[in-house]
């Protein structure tokens, strides 16, 4: 969307090394809107547009050019054209949205069918997590995103789920009868909200999926996490020369038995390094992690995180051992990043190496390895103009679990007001188109995180 392209320009800016501040000769009086006197006014940018949008995506289907604009305008897209300019959202639209969406990729993919897929995000029934879930499914939507897409809400009240299933019917199913909640019950282990993860995940798949009795072995389960967006449609197929993998030069691109993908994260071998002396008491002193080379193995093939993909065969065996795995390896390692550590470990005890990829998020401005070479064709004055970025060329999450500015502009997820929805609540405003013109410094509210680049040229990479 284009509140998403503009605001990546502001993490992009903050990639470049820091600097004292000081007055930008750019910057001109009355250009920066700053009430001092109300912090928590300021206004945001990266969600800007997407709720705002969110809040009104049940009354109309908006233009998808830049998305259609890519594909051959063959007897489908033509087809897609006429759908996707459709000015309700009925039931019947929704199904040729849907096939539709299987026909681009299986066309794309040089197959005639494609497995089913289960996306799922897990979240708490927090006021936070209902804007989060909104505007992850609204972007699901935006970019026709296939499959069925859960948000799995752990540890609910009765008035919680009778809230949340009514607020799911009334603003969220009315964008697709693909976009489900399921509820699970919270963690015995109350130490870590994270051990709702994979919990969460374990009973979706028993309740909603049947496991282990009613298999669905060769579909696809994706998992990410709710403070991400879609920038484009998630498959288990990737291209296999464009993406930057951990270890290059793979043969397969394509998530099958066996061969799970996911995008790397910066833990590397810390996943059995923090937990060396104490391996045993996870799994036993046969585990096949125990095998595991701490060096490079550990590094290239495990460390992975959201988007987690795998057959569902493979990944309900990862859920069951996750669910095992992360209770006794927070008794160890008693710190959030145990949950992900757990998975890592699973999946080592299961001889499942992941294929790794850096590119398929961008999160963190300051982490050159992630999905930021999008943006090396990119000017500063053309890089929020929502066509100026091919959709095939862009990453396909942004997860946006960091604090961004750009000028007196910012976002971070935990300043949004938890009223978000209520009527009374002020709207979110949209930076300028010329955002990265106008600022090459930033403050945040606090008036104590000071960053300038007026010395540095504007640049995508070192």
């Amino acid at each position: 969307s284009r509140s998403t392209r503009r605001f990546l320009i502001i993490l992009q800016t903050s990639r470049e090394n820091k600097h004292p501040m000081r007055k930008s000769k750019m910057t001109k009086p009355g250009e920066i809107a700053f009430r001092k006197r109300t912090p928590e006014l300021v206004l945001y940018a990266l969600l800007a547009t997407s709720v705002v949008f969110s809040l009104f995506v049940f009354a109309y289907l908006p233009s998808h050019d830049a998305y259609q604009a890519h594909h051959p305008l063959d007897g489908i897209v033509k087809k897609a054209k006429e759908l996707l300019q459709e000015k309700s959202i009925s039931k019947q639209v929704q199904s040729q949205r849907d096939s539709l969406a299987f026909s681009v990729l299986n066309k794309e993919n040089g197959k005639n069918e494609s497995p089913n897929y289960f996306l799922v995000f897990s979240t708490s029934c927090s006021p936070s997590q209902d804007w989060q879930s909104y505007v992850f499914f609204y972007h699901a939507w935006k970019i026709n995103q296939p499959g069925t897409i859960t948000r799995i809400a752990s540890g609910c009240t009765d008035k919680q789920i009778n809230d949340l299933t009514k607020l799911h019917k009334n603003q969220i199913a009315i964008m697709s009868d693909r976009f489900k909640v399921h509820f699970a019950p919270a963690c015995e282990d109350s130490r870590s909200k994270y051990f709702n993860k994979p919990f969460g995940l374990r009973d979706y798949m028993e309740k909603s999926l049947g496991y282990p009795d009613d298999h669905h072995d060769n579909d696809i389960i994706m998992i990410v996490d709710p403070d991400m967006m879609l920038l484009r449609p998630l498959t288990h197929r990737f291209n296999l020369e464009k993406t930057k993998w951990v270890v290059p030069g793979p043969t397969s691109a394509t998530v099958t038995h066996g061969h799970p993908i996911s995008q790397a994260y910066g833990f590397g071998s810390s996943w059995i390094t923090s937990i060396a002396e104490n391996a045993s008491y996870v799994a036993g002193d046969d585990s096949p992690a125990l095998q595991v080379e701490k060096g490079a193995e550990a590094a290239h093939y495990y460390p992975a995180g959201p988007p987690y993909l795998a057959t569902a065969r493979d990944m309900y065996q990862i859920a069951v051992h996750w669910t095992k795995f992360v209770v006794r390896i927070h008794d160890i390692f008693p710190h959030f990043m145990s949950e992900m550590h757990a998975y890592s470990f699973a999946a080592a005890h299961l001889k499942l190496p992941h294929q790794l990829a850096n590119s398929f998020m961008v999160s963190d401005v300051d982490v050159a390895r992630e999905g930021w070479d999008f943006l090396r064709s990119s000017s500063r004055e053309g890089v929020c103009d929502p066509n100026s970025i091919p959709m095939e060329d862009l990453p396909y999450v942004f997860h946006y679990c960091q604090r961004y500015a750009l000028g007196r502009w910012f976002i971070g997820k935990y300043k949004i007001p938890k009223n978000l929805f209520e009527c009374d609540t002020p709207l979110l405003r949209e930076p300028p188109i010329d955002v990265a013109v106008k600022y090459d410094w930033y403050i945040y509210p606090n008036g104590k995180d000071i960053l300038n680049y007026a010395k540095k040229p504007f640049r995508v990479l070192q």
